[in-house]
């Protein structure tokens, strides 16, 4: 990192250099006010619709976007908890200041707030080609969420078996090892390089703006493993005043269902989870630091945890317009390993001979992102990444691992050759290394240019194009060749109703664990398979969004996921081994229904604001080869989430539904059922506090998404949340 870093920071005074000569145009400043009480609001967020340029306003709710190209603009302020605003028909000549005032009104949700996944520039969320669903930081919050799937799990077309993550279906159960999803830290990939899996916990909820979810293949802009969806985790920007957060939960598990199943005394088993932030902004310098600790009795017999987390980020501001940021998370996790139950009359406990199956992982990931407007058209984003992944003692207390490194890096440009037309190209690497004496040592790399144009035919009509060329190889071993093309349109034909449709293909080659691993686990022998090939998908989706009133939309999807060389874990129960094989040409087709419904009303003199959110998403995940169902993906999952806030009195109830599993493979004959988990919150605001309570899996449901693996019973829990 030594070297990069110096190289890294060199490219980036170059590049500052060659702005200040460069950059020229208009700029468009102003202020970002409360409507209601007319007060700064420091921290909003102001975009140029169509453009990569935007700006936050300052502690005086100030803000300046320079080195704009003549022409036609809308300008969007945007802030979480109030309602978006946007000014049409800017119009900047060269050399010339425009000064805007925009006054936020407080809304309870934000409808189409602006992503930047679909992209990798910002847009508004009514204005993509393909289906995005986001989650808010107030989300997370009135969920008390303690990790990122406590976030994701409610979002609409997501279910988690185990810590694994399906889109739509698309990634099933495999194991730990490999995932058919790509998960971003700020638009930057963080998979362990040698398994391919997330570390969920590698993020403080505290720190999270909002994350955005990407239905469908996405390799042409985010390059591997972006075969079934993306996930994007935007962090917060450090506050331009200084700004102390915290959050406190502390939770109980409630005693198992049947009096047969205690194996420990019930009062015992808890969790807490407390989170500090501190944000603070200096002249052109804004840092934020936060620290964590989430610790647990668990529910189960090793299904104890000690988990830390430490974060930081530096923002500073270069001369016209540049940025640079840096970021840094760090994540430290000991716990128990519990692969499968005694036996179904002992659910929670594990067989005696694996009590001693322990497992440790600590995690570093940090990058370095410079922003740079070479001119009034021009603008250049470099980064440079780095994801380090120890695990230890995962499988017994004679194991041994070794260090798995992941670095890349990118060169992005955003081009405005014309008013209509902004071009995306870029070039990225990535280079993957691990090494155990269970797989030995192995290193690969990606390399990738990319190029996409997103076409304004007309002001309500927008054609998106782009492709993507791969490299993939082993250093030693395969090498493959990869494209990966896509096209969208986005047609708003009135202003409350937007039509997307998008083609475009994805692809995700095995890890190193998928392709080396040789090992014995509970009497199951994994075999290598070095010659396996990297799997793609091409994904078809055609949306609409409609505005039934100002406070009410709904959200149809059709899609259709076409997957080829489909990557499985191949169980022999016959010979006791398992194997990642290229075992399936599969599909997973559906539809998908969202609707969002928020509308106050004044009742008995006071303010009632009732809100529905509804997610169906119905699919038939398919092997088409042997025309059955692929493993572990249920055909039918929703969420129903009701809540209501009256004053600073607010609560909330979930129910989550997943149909019952047609196929399994360690134990395909054993009895299965849905999934029906109902979760109740409330809370109460007291000036800077709030106060919450709450009760997940209210009617004491036992579900095992994957075998010999139960949900968490009915848990209570308390937390406090607050800012100074």
């Amino acid at each position: 990192m030594g070297r990069f870093g110096t190289w890294l920071r060199v490219f980036g005074i170059v590049l500052c250099a060659v702005a200040a000569t460069h950059a020229s145009g208009g700029k468009v400043s102003g202020t970002v006010i409360d409507g209601q009480t007319g007060k700064p609001l420091p921290g909003a967020n102001v975009q140029i619709l169509g453009t990569t340029r935007g700006a936050s306003a300052d502690r005086d709710g100030a803000f300046v976007i320079a080195n704009l190209p003549p022409g036609r603009y809308s300008v969007r302020a945007s802030m979480i908890g109030y309602r978006a605003v946007t000014i049409d028909g800017v119009s900047i000549a060269e050399g010339q200041e425009v000064r805007l005032a925009f006054a936020l009104q407080p809304a309870p949700i934000e409808f189409d707030p602006i992503v930047v996944v679909a992209g990798k520039a910002q847009q508004r969320l009514d204005q993509a080609p393909v289906s995005i669903s986001v989650v808010s930081a107030r989300d997370i919050q009135q969920r008390a969420a303690t990790n990122l799937i406590d976030a994701l799990e409610t979002a609409p077309g997501v279910n988690f078996i185990g810590e694994q993550i399906n889109i739509r279906g698309s990634t099933g159960y495999t194991f730990g090892a490999g995932n058919k999803v790509l998960l971003l830290l700020d638009g930057v990939p963080v998979y362990a390089s040698d398994t391919g899996q997330f570390n969920w916990d590698m993020l403080p909820p505290l720190d999270i703006e909002q994350i955005e979810v990407l239905k469908g293949a996405g390799s042409t802009l985010w390059g591997a493993s972006a075969l079934g969806g993306v996930v994007n985790v935007i962090t917060k920007t450090p506050s331009p005043e200084g700004q102390l957060l915290f959050s406190w939960t502390a939770g109980k598990y409630d005693r198992p269902y049947y009096d047969e199943w205690r194996w420990t005394d019930p009062d015992r088993l808890h969790y807490t989870r407390e989170d500090l932030s501190y944000s603070r902004s200096f002249g052109p310098l804004g840092l934020r630091l936060s620290a964590g600790r989430f610790t647990s009795t668990g529910y189960t017999q090793l299904g104890d945890f000690q988990k830390y987390n430490l974060t930081g980020r530096a923002d500073y501001r270069l001369p016209n317009s540049a940025r640079l940021t840096l970021y840094a998370a760090y994540s430290y996790i000991k716990r128990g390993f519990f692969v499968q139950w005694k036996g179904q009359n002992d659910p929670y406990e594990v067989d005696e001979a694996n009590l001693g199956n322990r497992a440790a992982t600590n995690q570093l990931a940090c990058y370095a992102k410079v922003v740079l407007p070479i001119s009034a058209r021009l603008a250049l984003n470099v980064r440079g990444s780095l994801v380090r992944t120890l695990m230890g003692n995962q499988f017994g207390p004679e194991a041994n691992f070794n260090p798995a490194w992941g670095q890349g890096f990118e060169v992005q440009t955003d081009w405005l050759p014309h008013s209509q037309h902004t071009i995306t190209a870029g070039l990225q690497y990535q280079h993957d290394a691990g090494s155990t004496k269970y797989f030995g040592s192995h290193r690969g790399f990606f390399v990738g240019p990319y190029l996409q144009d997103e076409w304004r035919l007309r002001e309500n009509l927008r054609l998106t194009a782009g492709v993507r060329y791969d490299r993939y190889q082993i250093i030693g071993g395969i090498k493959e060749d990869l494209f990966s093309p896509r096209l969208g349109v986005n047609w708003q034909p009135w202003a409350t109703t937007s039509v997307r449709a998008s083609v475009g293909s994805g692809f995700r080659a095995a890890t190193i664990v998928e392709r080396y691993l040789e090992l014995t686990v509970m009497n199951f022998k994994i075999k290598a398979n070095p010659g396996i090939r990297a799997e793609h998908s091409w994904a078809y989706d055609v949306g609409l969004r409609h505005y039934l009133t100002r406070d009410w939309n709904v959200d149809v999807s059709f899609f259709d996921n076409e997957y080829w060389d489909m990557i499985e874990a191949h169980l022999d129960l016959i010979r006791g081994q398992i194997q990642f094989r290229n075992v399936t040409r599969a599909r997973v087709c559906g539809v998908e229904a969202t609707s969002n419904m928020s509308i106050p009303l004044d009742v008995l003199g006071r303010r009632w604001t009732p809100g529905l959110h509804l997610s169906v998403t119905a699919m038939d995940p398919r092997d088409v080869k042997w025309n059955e169902p692929l493993t572990y993906r249920p055909k039918v999952i929703g969420t129903v989430k009701a809540d209501i806030r009256v004053g600073r009195l607010q609560g909330e109830i979930d129910y989550r539904y997943a149909s019952k599993i047609d196929k399994v493979k360690i134990y395909p004959i054993n009895q299965r059922v849905p999934m029906k988990f109902v979760d109740l919150r409330c809370g109460l605001e007291l000036g800077h506090l709030t106060v919450r309570a709450g009760i997940n899996n209210l009617l004491q449901y036992n579900y095992a998404p994957m075998e010999s693996n139960l949900m968490p019973m009915r848990t209570f829990f308390v937390g406090l949340q607050g800012g100074f």
